[in-house]
């Protein structure tokens, strides 16, 4: 399966690069900026989630908004990447809370292995795989 990780280069340091070096490589991850998402006003075919770091969502969600972008990130499930203890829902994100993960970017390899192998097997509520797709 193929996640979108939404993150600016200036926030990919530390436990985030970690994250995008322990990412299951069974499913490919595609990293992205919010400004590359701007631009390209899609994700690449076949994606199947989205992941974001909050401070990169926090900074490009007004303009998300202002280009009509959210119907775009509201088809699939989300997921947010943070160290945040308590699980908010991110700006924006209220009336799809139900279709949100959350993943620590401390997790190790293992871990983040068993979330996502979790979350593919059985997505949020609503979600519906696209035509084609086989779960993993």
């Amino acid at each position: 399966m193929k996640f979108v990780f939404l993150c600016d280069p200036r926030y990919m340091k530390g436990e985030i690069a970690n994250f995008v070096a322990n990412f299951p490589s069974v499913h490919e991850l595609v990293v992205m900026s919010g400004e590359e998402f701007l631009l390209a006003k899609q994700f690449p075919e076949g994606t199947f989630a989205v992941l974001a770091d909050r401070p990169t969502w926090q900074k490009y969600f007004s303009l998300f908004r202002y280009f009509g972008l959210l119907p775009v990130l509201e088809k699939l499930p989300f997921g947010i990447v943070g160290r945040a203890r308590r699980h908010d829902a991110l700006k924006g994100r209220m009336s799809v809370r139900s279709s949100e993960f959350f993943i620590n970017p401390a997790f190790s390899s293992e871990e983040i292995y068993a979330l996502v192998d979790r979350f593919v097997a059985a997505p949020p509520a609503g979600h519906i795989y696209p035509r084609g797709t086989a779960r993993a």
